[in-house]
């Protein structure tokens, strides 16, 4: 396949990018502020080109554009309503969002030079605090599943559908070439004082500098003391209902909150021998929710996760531990169930830990696995 014929003028103080190829019906023209940003957008077309693919804006502008393509929004909405797509809880927000910052976009404009000028947009903003990658490639990623069920949807019959544009993104397109801003890696850990302190607040102690103490709710403590001992995510601990306690077998069954597009993944959770012994009296002349927190309504959730997480921030803040959170207590857990030990040795292996956290894949564990070095250092000894 012969290579893309690209060539960049300068017209004024613009310069035009022209490409020339024998899959394009005609040339194609795009001005760019900069000669750089031309040329960079150049050779990338020429690479694309010389693999046989047409993006769509060259594709538009070889054939003439015929109707205008549709909105972005319009397009969103449809995806979301399609009952062949599932699109996860967790990615409805990020999808509004997208919705507000792209407003009046359509189709036709998600070019190769539109998306790197967004992403561009959400590294360099201004106005406000720049995105971390794994907040540009949630948002870059969401977009990318309706940008492909658009052109799964639109396409022929016998026509293979038009390049997603998204998906061409070089690896390690959401990270800082000056490195100003990264990912954020937990390495938390809840020591025995930490520990002690917040079972204090949780019992009602109060700081000798405080005027009053944090409070002494036992449905609060409780659900810390699951979280923490279970590893459970807070919105699977919320929803818990007491026909899902089988205190007599040791096991929760749990109704995950993390599936594939918010398909749902049930499992069960050992329980260790206090917490089993806890959870059996607590659930004892209770049904329905284990928890009073939630109402049991979807339109609850998000308002429910919110108030539990601010209620954790408080405790830790007042526990004098205000770098840790919620999130960090599933951390701590898989830490706990790492390292659990039983007469024979350890009692876990890797994939028995990933099936109890609900994960599918054992990279999350080392992900969430923070071992301190004098932990590991006391087996030597």
């Amino acid at each position: 396949m012969e290579p893309g014929l690209s060539s960049v003028q300068q017209r004024g103080n613009k310069f035009q990018l022209r490409v020339k190829h024998r899959l394009l019906k005609k040339p194609f023209f795009h001005t760019f502020d900069s000669e750089v940003e031309a040329n960079s957008y150049a050779q990338i077309l020429d690479g694309w080109l010389a693999r046989g693919i047409v993006p769509l804006e060259l594709l538009e502008a070889s054939e003439g554009r015929g109707p205008a393509s549709p909105l972005l929004l319009e397009v969103m909405r449809n995806y979301e309503n399609d009952p062949n797509t599932r699109v996860a809880p967790s990615e409805r927000p990020t999808l509004a969002l997208l919705a507000s910052e792209t407003s009046g976009l359509r189709m036709s404009d998600i070019t190769f030079h539109w998306v790197n000028k967004l992403i561009e947009r959400y590294k360099t903003r201004e106005d406000k605090k720049k995105l971390a990658p794994g907040t540009i490639r949630k948002r870059v990623g969401a977009l990318s599943k309706v940008v492909e069920w658009y052109h799964r949807s639109t396409a022929k019959e016998g026509q293979q559908p038009a390049v997603n544009v998204l998906s061409l993104l070089p690896r390690g397109y959401s990270q800082y070439s000056d490195g100003s801003v990264r990912d954020v890696e937990r390495d938390v850990r809840m020591s025995a004082e930490d520990e002690i302190a917040v079972r204090a607040t949780l019992a009602g102690v109060k700081r000798p500098d405080k005027e009053r103490a944090w409070g002494n709710d036992p449905d609060f403590e409780m659900l810390f003391s699951l979280i923490i001992e279970t590893g459970l995510r807070l919105r699977e601990a919320y929803r818990l209902r007491v026909e899902q306690v089988d205190a007599g077998r040791g096991v929760l069954r749990v109704d995950g909150s993390k599936g594939h597009h918010g398909a749902s993944k049930p499992r069960m959770v050992p329980l260790k021998r206090e917490i089993r012994a806890r959870m059996s009296e607590y659930c004892k002349g209770r049904s329905g929710l284990v928890f009073p927190f939630w109402d049991g309504t979807p339109e609850d959730l998000q308002k429910c996760t919110a108030r539990l997480s601010r209620r954790f921030a408080t405790l830790f803040e007042y526990a004098m531990v205000p770098q840790f959170t919620e999130h960090d207590l599933r951390h701590e857990t898989c830490c706990r169930w790492v390292l659990l030990k039983g007469e024979r040795g350890w009692l876990f292996n890797e994939i028995e830990i990933c099936k109890i956290m609900g994960w599918k894949d054992t990279k999350m564990m080392l992900r969430y696995a923070s071992l301190r070095g004098e932990v590991l250092a006391d087996r030597l000894l």
